[in-house]
């Protein structure tokens, strides 16, 4: 690992970070529910991978558990997500949606195979899967995946369309992919020192699109990386949670394998820009029936669960950025 940490170290630090902080936030009061079952939310939808392209071969791998609420005062979830770091490239993703993704495909593209053999091929699902431990939930409805090309200085994130469903039963989504430069994060080192995943680390904070991280980096691994979009410290993001405790991401290893990693083409993908696309999200929260139609929207209330008046309601918008 040493000498993996010093090459490292020679050539990945770089872009001290920051970005604009935005307002608009919608607060919701009393306790709302999704759609579905009125009780959650609906699983974040699959994207169908047709092709890949190797980006660059890792030389640092961090697996984190990434945690989050859909709205205050909901049920934690949490699910497996990775960073990538290579000479070129660094690539976090959501490790969860990506792998139950690529079995789903691989089991149930045949329709008929899935209706005739569904037992069997849950069965190989599960024992495919195992091999990976406990992955959580699907996934985030946030993300997909951000990759940084360090030789240009920008990202490309894919986010899934929770609204736009194209095959029944297991439905394929689209993929919302746009392009921007890395935002400078203008991190506040505390002077305060933690422990995480065994490795000694510094707190930093900073604000970041309407919240206010805290950030655990350590400088034995001395890499200006970290989950999602935060990175630019002098160390490893290893823990990371805004303010409100509503996301975070905790390392739970750190390897130095050569691992190869890829960037995805989809079936269904849609180029955007990302201020568009936060306006097209936001709108899918406001008005939930204009864009999927099937859709039941129910609202929790002392007398229970109760279907909402759709027209007049719209679900609770709490986005990891705004």
């Amino acid at each position: 690992m040493s000498s993996i940490i010093r090459s490292l170290s020679a050539t990945l630090l770089c872009l001290s970070l920051s970005v604009q902080s935005l307002s608009g936030q919608d607060f919701m009061s009393g306790g709302f529910a999704m759609y579905g079952d009125g009780k959650t939310p609906s699983t974040p939808p699959s994207l169908k991978a047709v092709d890949s392209v190797l980006l660059d071969t890792a030389l640092l791998t961090v697996r984190y558990r990434a945690s989050y609420l859909m709205y205050p005062g909901a049920l934690s979830r949490w699910h497996v997500a990775m960073l990538h770091v290579g000479s070129s490239h660094s690539l976090f993703y959501d490790f969860t949606g990506h792998i139950k993704d690529r079995y789903d495909y691989i089991l149930v593209d045949n329709l008929d195979d899935m209706w005739s053999n569904s037992k069997a091929l849950e069965k190989e699902r599960a024992e495919q899967l195992t091999a990976y431990g406990d992955l959580g939930l699907r996934g985030s409805y946030f993300y997909r995946s951000v990759m940084y090309d360090r030789r240009t200085g920008k990202s490309k994130v894919v986010v899934p369309d929770i609204w736009v469903p194209t095959q029944p039963y297991y439905t394929y989504s689209l993929a919302h992919i746009y392009e921007e430069d890395v935002p400078e994060l203008e991190w506040e080192i505390t002077g305060e020192h933690g422990t995480v995943a065994s490795f000694d680390c510094q707190k930093a904070e900073c604000d970041f699109r309407g919240r206010r991280w805290e950030a655990w980096f350590t400088t034995e691994i001395p890499v200006g990386e970290g989950p999602w979009k935060l990175r630019g410290l002098p160390g490893l993001i290893l823990y990371a949670r805004d303010t409100t405790g509503q996301y975070s991401f905790e390392a739970t290893s750190v390897t130095d394998e050569p691992v190869p990693f890829y960037d995805y083409a989809y079936e269904q993908e849609k180029r955007t820009a990302y201020r568009k696309f936060k306006r097209y999200e936001r709108s899918c929260f406001r008005w939930p029936k204009s864009f999927k139609e099937n859709t039941s929207v129910f609202i929790v209330t002392g007398n229970g669960i109760e279907e909402a008046d759709y027209q007049n309601w719209r679900m609770p918008y709490y986005p990891m950025e705004w």
